[in-house]
């Protein structure tokens, strides 16, 4: 069942070991090369509706995967904090969460991390070493009820797309039990674990705390870096600026404890008008996905080809698993270059953005770009923008 496997790419030589078949792994994960001096390489999700297009049953097929195994592991745990690691895995995390939710009998809230500073908003804050942009906030749940949870809960659920050292969940769990002591329990949950023998035992050195490590598939990796590469400077980090303006509603940023509404209705008019396309495209802005796959699913309860994907700050180069490119300013007010990438794998009849933040130049002009419809979310409201 289990392979090897050199991938050339133009940063260096990646070799990865995996326990599982080559088949299934071929399923998840692709790979590609990163314009990051500190890690040129990049596994690359086909489930996560992120870099690479997928369907919304395909992400839920996922989150079904990863919630079978959490609930073999739930023994003797009351209370849960689940938290979706940003950029990447907000979707993935809220989606485990919530297919936690419904077949769970114990109570958890979910937060997800995130790289936009909120004034006047508690925060635990760690750093992800190895990334592109470095720093993350954590923020304590804004509603009472929430954040007793937080305080209190003797169980925490990592959810990521990717571990490779477990050290960024190391620098969070110690900040985060300075908040709450009571802590007894961190279960690290993720489509592929990466992480040796060696490195588990230091995370566990790091946080005194013995982690249990849940995956889809597993295995070990090397990297060795070719010494002729030249890596391009580029700014991705947040400009630290209140972004209050911008993120109008709750969707895990300040905690819930209770699913996300289904958007059955909302959206029913943009549905008939879509019903004659063959494939949809549904995109997401950055941290911003789980919307996008909603509606997405929306559109393949009524018959429609939908795919999700999201925009993202992660530098990665054409090579590999990424085909194609498009790059734009963000539309977080953050001065930087954001990306789309793999949207030529399939010819799309209709794109829909679905967005968070207003309208503003960086953002129409993706969507001029594309041709695209847009969809803004105000408060769980969605509406034609």
């Amino acid at each position: 069942m289990s392979f090897s496997k050199i991938i050339s790419l133009p940063t260096g030589s990646l070799s990865i070991q995996i326990n599982e078949s080559e088949t299934l792994f071929n399923q998840y994960i692709d790979f590609a090369a990163r314009n990051n001096p500190k890690r040129g390489f990049l596994f690359v999700s086909k489930v996560l509706g992120k870099h690479y297009p997928c369907t919304p049953d395909t992400m839920q097929h996922s989150y079904s995967q990863l919630v079978d195994l959490l609930l073999v592991n739930e023994k003797d745990s009351q209370q849960f904090v689940f938290i979706g690691m940003a950029e990447t895995a907000t979707a993935l995390g809220l989606g485990v969460y919530e297919t936690w939710l419904k077949r769970s009998q114990k109570h958890g809230i979910y937060c997800q991390t995130t790289r936009y500073f909120l004034e006047n908003q508690p925060f635990v804050d760690f750093e992800e070493a190895h990334s592109h942009a470095t720093g993350f906030y954590l923020y304590h749940p804004k509603e009472h009820a929430t954040q007793q949870v937080f305080n209190q809960a003797d169980t925490l659920v990592l959810v990521d797309d990717e571990v490779s050292t477990g050290n960024t969940f190391a620098n969070l769990v110690n900040a985060y039990k300075k908040i709450n002591p009571a802590l007894k329990r961190v279960i690290i949950v993720s489509l592929l674990n990466l992480t040796s023998a060696n490195a588990r035992k230091k995370v566990a050195q790091k946080t005194g705390m013995v982690f249990e490590w849940l995956s889809i598939l597993s295995g070990q990796f090397t990297f060795t870096p070719n010494p002729d590469y030249e890596f391009k400077t580029i700014h991705v980090d947040s400009n630290q600026q209140c972004k209050k303006y911008l993120l109008n509603g709750n969707y895990g940023r300040l905690g819930i404890d209770r699913a996300l509404p289904e958007l059955t209705g909302q959206i029913t008019p943009l549905i008939a008008d879509l019903t004659s396309k063959n494939k949809v495209l549904v995109l997401g802005t950055g941290e911003f996905i789980y919307h996008a796959y909603l509606v997405a699913k929306e559109f393949e309860r009524a018959g429609i080809d939908a795919y999700v994907q999201s925009t993202t700050r992660s530098p990665i180069l054409v090579n590999s698993a990424i085909v194609n490119r498009l790059a734009f300013q963000d539309n977080y007010d953050d001065g930087i270059a954001n990306y789309l990438y793999n949207n030529d794998i399939y010819y799309y009849d209709a794109v829909v953005v679905v967005h968070e933040t207003p309208m503003n130049s960086e953002l129409a002009f993706l969507i001029s770009h594309l041709n695209a419809m847009a969809l803004k979310v105000t408060n769980g409201t969605i509406c034609l923008s």
